[in-house]
């Protein structure tokens, strides 16, 4: 069994290839969104990710954080967590990613990355205990991440670690 900080952890890494606010798009106009440079669209990407990744850390902590260490959550548990807070937040965030126009010469590979981050979507939606086995990641969520790091979309692409849980 993993600890619940390695379940929690594995649950941020879900939004590895991308996450954050809706303010950013409604006060960007859509003439500097679709001009955006490789530099200016890995920072913009990159902070929507960490701003998503912070929404599924509270989220994780607020479902898990009190779970003592060595225990795994239940699956009831994990499927309730993945379908009201997972799935919603993880849908909107790579949605936020779409709306960036990658630079050109870039849209096939940004695509294939949110392709494959829709796809490990999909496969939590049918299966949300795969937060519970293995790497805690459905695998087309993985490979986005991965895909992403190489791409050079180090929030976006790079796991992080669960801080500690808030004292009560």
């Amino acid at each position: 069994m993993r600890p619940a900080s390695a379940f929690v952890c594995a649950v941020v890494l879900m939004a590895a290839a991308g996450c954050g606010s809706a303010s950013e798009s409604s006060t960007t106009p859509p003439a500097v969104l679709s001009a955006l440079g490789r530099g200016a669209f890995v920072d913009r990407a990159d902070r929507i990710c960490t701003q998503g990744r912070k929404r599924l850390i509270l989220t994780g902590n607020r479902y898990f954080g009190d779970l003592p260490a060595g225990q795994d959550p239940s699956d009831a548990a994990v499927t309730e967590y993945a379908h009201r807070e997972a799935i919603p937040i993880l849908r909107h965030e790579y949605g936020r990613l779409r709306g960036l126009r990658p630079p050109q010469g870039d849209t096939a590979t940004i695509n294939r990355i949110l392709d494959l981050a829709e796809r490990g979507i999909g496969q939590l939606r049918s299966d949300p205990t795969l937060l519970n086995r293995g790497s805690g990641v459905p695998p087309a969520l993985e490979q986005a991440r991965d895909r992403a790091f190489r791409y050079g979309l180090g929030a976006c692409g790079q796991p992080i670690e669960r801080p500690n849980a808030p004292r009560r």
